[in-house]
Formats: C-alpha cells, sequence, structure tokens
C-alpha cells in the first residue's frame, strides 16, 4: 500500500490499522490508541485489530457532526 490514501473508496472493505492510520493521516501509534477507545468501530478477529471502512466513515462524520475530537 502506498504510503499516501487518495480516496477512502479505494480502501478495501476492512481495514487493518495501517491501513487506518494511513486513512487518517496519522501515526501507527496512534491508530492503535484509537482502536483501543470504547467508541471507535474496531473489532478483533483473532489477534488481529479490523476496522469495517464504512463504519469508520460513519464515526468520522459522527465525530465531525458532534464537533467532538477523537475518543
Amino acid at each position: 500500500m502506498s504510503t499516501m490514501v487518495k480516496s477512502i473508496e479505494d480502501l478495501p472493505a476492512m481495514l487493518t490499522i495501517p491501513q487506518v492510520a494511513l486513512a487518517l493521516n496519522i501515526s501507527r501509534t496512534s491508530a492503535y490508541e484509537l482502536a483501543h477507545c470504547k467508541n471507535f468501530p474496531a473489532m478483533l478477529i483473532g489477534s488481529r485489530i479490523i476496522v469495517p471502512k464504512d463504519r469508520l466513515v460513519a464515526w468520522i462524520d459522527d465525530k465531525l457532526a458532534l464537533n467532538e475530537l477523537a475518543c
């Protein structure tokens, strides 16, 4: 995967944390911290943290609508 995401539509339906970091233009460490936040749409599959792309987009929309900071 490239170091820049041009469009959210280009991402797969299920994102890894490194892909979330690229999509949000944040560090991997910050993406892992975000994934452990109560209201962030991450789920465990085995030992992997996966984020459904549609839920990530909805989470971003909710944060923007409420004018909230992450987490």
